[in-house]
């Protein structure tokens, strides 16, 4: 099984607008679908996953530098591996479906496993940690803003019942048809996905050359409206977003200023 088919490839690639030579940062290798191509086109990529069996996965390139890091150190692991001038930033966000169809790592809940869902194993709290743990109010504003459930608190009170919970199937026979929105937002809370889009989208700013492009596919409104609202001061590209199989959502920036 393929580890990830990358969404929105060839659009991502044409946004970026690969020149031979040029550096990338790939912020989400995955497989490296994305990175093949870019190296396909001429450039260089810096690949980082918080996930070592994404890495793994990924085939080892010329012109592929891998590291395992959260995107959240982007500013830290391009000075470290002195990848300046950086001509484009691509960040293709949310879960590989290696990490979905691998009932192990407990993304799914459709497939039976354990209550993880961390993209880096090394993360302390597990999907299991925060329903067993959390308590009714905290767990009903984690559906609510994470998941946007209308019926968060109904959904908080039945897990608090039926605790402990140690399984996925377990989690989806209680959430029933919201277990969509119920697994995305507890997936989003144990890897801090919203704090690491945050904290990653001024570093790549401040990190890419004049005329460098970032391009962003999110996949949920969350991710979508952070990206507009932290990039407003930067020169669109994407008027509207183009959008891609499985409701993916590609934005792209051009970086036409200096810095002071």
């Amino acid at each position: 099984m393929r580890y990830h088919n990358p969404v929105l490839l060839q659009s991502a690639c044409h946004f970026l607008a690969v020149k031979p030579g040029g550096h990338y940062v790939d912020c989400t290798l995955g497989g490296g679908g994305h990175t093949t191509e870019i190296i396909r086109l001429g450039g260089l990529v810096l690949g980082l996953d918080q996930d070592p069996e994404a890495l793994q996965a990924c085939p080892d390139l010329d012109g592929l530098t891998k590291v395992q890091a959260n995107f959240i150190h982007l500013a830290e692991v391009v000075q470290t591996h002195n990848w300046q001038p950086v001509q484009g930033v691509l960040l293709d966000l949310g879960v590989s479906e290696h990490q979905i169809n691998i009932p192990g790592r407990g993304f799914s809940f459709q497939l039976p496993g354990p209550l993880d869902m961390r993209m880096d194993p090394a993360l302390p709290n597990t999907a299991g940690t925060l329903v067993n743990q959390l308590s009714a109010n905290q767990l009903t504003s984690l559906f609510k803003d994470y998941g946007e459930i209308p019926v968060a608190k109904l959904l908080a009170a039945k897990i608090i019942a039926a605790r402990p919970l140690t399984t996925t199937d377990q989690l989806a026979s209680i959430t029933g048809k919201w277990s969509r929105q119920a697994f995305q937002a507890l997936r989003i809370t144990v890897n801090d996905e919203l704090g690491a889009l945050a904290a990653v989208l001024p570093q790549a700013k401040e990190i890419l050359a004049p005329e460098g492009r970032l391009v962003v596919i999110s996949f949920h409104s969350l991710e979508d409206r952070l990206v507009k609202q932290t990039l407003k001061d930067m020169a669109t590209l994407t008027p509207k977003p183009v959008i891609g199989e499985k409701g993916a959502k590609l934005r792209a920036y051009v970086k036409t200023f200096n810095h002071s």
